[in-house]
């Protein structure tokens, strides 16, 4: 059956991070520049090059759980559930309204379970494999927290997981939003989730220099596009939207935060640990991802940015804004808000879209925290020290990962829906 585009309105916004359970405590440390990274206290880290991190103590988001699902899922999975039940209440979801095979659950996680793996690899070496969690094989898989999410909102539609790095909470989203749009789905959950939080990791990362070795104090750790930027913070949490179909959530009285207005995505094909220096592939794909959404680069009102004080990562951003957006670079506000969040991979890109629409609904640009003298190989029109009071109409999200990944979502002011544009509609990738 042939169905027209629709339009996607973002309805709920499920939150749980450092700064606690829900959007609003997010918002408010954006806004004040105030770090949610500490000293680590999951694992002794006293011998790592990074000691800092955003961690979520347990409390704050197993109160949403399951004491069944405590025991037999993992920490990614677990902070999914609280997160997609956070976004089901905002969104005041009508569960009679939506028959189930038209609601999906799309999720992004580049690590899944990899903080129980790690666990549970090191019983099996120190106490054998009687010992091992029998349930570590089949809910440590990145997998695991769509299907948990789809059991527990009853979503018999599409399930599928994006695993492309950092970008892929942003996947996630466009995904779900161009099904919705296409008329194959009516309502959808789309997120990421993401525990990088583990000494592997922490090891790993810390060996290649990709984590921040100026840590002390702990609070100014991650600093985009600062010049004395030396890498990232990890940080975990969760955020998840719900998605609708515009039409039918303005009919229904839906709170509407946003509406999706297009995407693109691309990759730079240069291996792994290497990206294209010019910035074409990415530039490309933000030229699509607003010609789909019928915008210029002169109608964006902020770039909610990818950076994450990885030195690489920011100066990428800035070759590739400038190649894309032309001379709009130059009055164009942009800023991050990892000086405060930290990097939570996968998520980060759905933490961005929930920022996005905060800062729509406030007409209040939020500033890039810790960034006091900016890379002078990032030459943008960056947001520093105080917030920006201005409209906010339209907002470009930025999602960089390794191996070139690239990923753009660009979002409207939900007053469009009440007075909309001529030919307006969801474009997503095709």
């Amino acid at each position: 059956m042939k169905h027209d585009r629709r339009r996607v309105a973002v309805t709920g916004f499920g939150v749980v991070s450092p700064a606690g359970p829900g959007l609003a405590p997010l918002w408010q440390a954006v806004l004040e520049s105030r770090s949610l990274i500490a000293a680590l206290s999951r694992f002794d880290a006293s011998s790592y090059a990074c000691n800092v991190a955003g961690e979520i103590p347990d409390h704050v988001f197993d109160d949403f759980v399951h004491p069944k699902k405590r025991r037999n899922s993992t920490r990614v999975t677990r902070l999914s559930l609280a997160a997609a039940q956070l976004a089901l209440h905002d969104a005041r979801f009508p569960d009679h309204l939506y028959p189930h095979d038209r609601r999906g659950v799309f999720v992004g996680t580049a690590l899944g379970g990899w903080h129980e793996g790690g666990q549970q690899f090191g019983m099996l070496l120190e106490r054998g494999a009687r010992r091992v969690n029998p349930f570590v094989a089949n809910s440590a898989p990145h997998f695991a927290p769509g299907v948990e999410i789809a059991a527990a909102v009853g979503a018999q539609g599409p399930q599928l997981t994006f695993a492309n790095g950092c970008p892929a909470g942003l996947a996630a989203i466009a995904h779900g939003a161009a099904m919705i749009a296409s008329g194959q789905l009516d309502t959808c959950i789309a997120g990421g989730a993401e525990c990088p939080i583990t000494p592997l990791v922490f090891a790993g990362m810390g060996r290649t220099g990709e984590l921040s070795i100026t840590t002390s104090p702990a609070a100014r750790a991650s600093r985009p596009f600062d010049a004395s930027h030396t890498g990232l913070v990890l940080s975990e949490g969760a955020c998840f939207l719900v998605l609708e179909d515009a039409q039918r959530a303005a009919d229904r009285g839906a709170p509407i935060h946003a509406e999706l207005l297009g995407s693109a995505s691309s990759c730079d094909a240069a291996g792994l640990y290497e990206t294209d220096p010019e910035g074409r592939v990415a530039a490309a794909s933000i030229t699509a991802a607003l010609a789909r959404s019928n915008l210029a680069a002169a109608d964006l009102d902020w770039v909610c940015s990818h950076a994450n004080a990885a030195v690489a990562f920011d100066r990428k951003e800035a070759v590739v804004l400038r190649r894309a957006l032309g001379a709009a670079t130059d009055t164009l506000p942009v800023s991050s808000i990892k000086g405060v969040l930290g990097h939570p991979f996968a998520a980060a890109g759905a933490f961005q879209v929930a920022i996005a629409a905060a800062a729509m609904a406030a007409s209040r640009i939020p500033p890039t925290a810790n960034l006091d003298q900016p890379d002078p190989a990032c030459p943008l029109l960056h947001v520093a020290g105080a917030p920006l009071e201005r409209p906010v109409q339209h907002v470009l999200v930025t999602s960089y990962g390794y191996g070139g990944v690239n990923a753009y979502l660009v979002l409207g002011h939900p007053d469009r829906l009440r007075n909309p544009a001529p030919g307006a509609e969801f474009q997503s990738f095709d």
